[in-house]
């Protein structure tokens, strides 16, 4: 269970308190859910594992994030870059696009790098709103439950309402939420964070 694009120190206690197991920081500039700097995040003392979900960045960014549990790599970054956040012990989500052959090409090759692969729709990459993967594109690179024998979450679209038709249908090992628990931009609602872990966890 993961909760994205947290910006408020409330909320992200709320999460926590409710039963994320992630809790997801963008750090990527011209997002709307932009997070400035490392450090506001890093005191905060939470349960959940901490994650920093970064796009295409520099390798010598990538230090300035020693103290989060995670990166997810939410762009399409080179193999060798991968490899190079691998090799300072952190976590790595990696973001796969099923409609982007680039991507799936790209996933392939550096699974062994990886811990997670999240399914997201490409519309982020070309810069819209979020919107729900491609099920068809998806279901291609799903092999016995896992995608390149990584286990992995499924975001882009979700919210209470249609979690629990996504875990049923593609099996995933977690979710991901920004959005869908929002009643107004950047304020997750504490009714749609409860009812979402809830009915995600009642399938999982």
């Amino acid at each position: 269970m993961k909760i994205c694009g947290l910006i408020c120190y409330d909320d992200v206690l709320l999460c926590d308190s409710e039963g994320a197991d992630f809790l997801g920081f963008i750090f990527v500039e011209g997002s709307k859910r932009f997070v400035l700097k490392p450090e506001e995040v890093l005191p905060i003392k939470t349960r959940a594992k901490k994650v920093a979900v970064l796009r295409n960045p520099e390798k010598d960014a990538i230090k300035g994030f020693v103290g989060f549990d995670y990166i997810q790599l939410h762009g399409l970054e080179s193999e060798k870059l991968i490899y190079e956040v691998k090799s300072y012990n952190f976590g790595v989500i990696k973001t796969i696009f099923p409609d982007v052959e680039e991507s799936i090409k790209l996933c392939e090759k550096v699974a062994d790098y990886v811990d997670f692969f999240l399914v997201d729709s490409s519309s982020k990459l070309r810069g819209f709103e979020s919107s729900l993967f491609s099920e068809y594109s998806l279901f291609k690179i799903i092999r016995e439950g896992k995608i390149f024998g990584r286990e992995f979450f499924i975001s882009g679209g979700l919210n209470p309402l249609n979690v629990c038709e996504y875990i049923k249908k593609f099996k995933p090992v977690g979710v991901d939420v920004a959005s869908g628990v929002e009643d107004e931009f950047g304020r997750k609602s504490p009714r749609k964070v409860r009812d979402f872990i809830k009915n995600a966890k009642s399938i999982c």
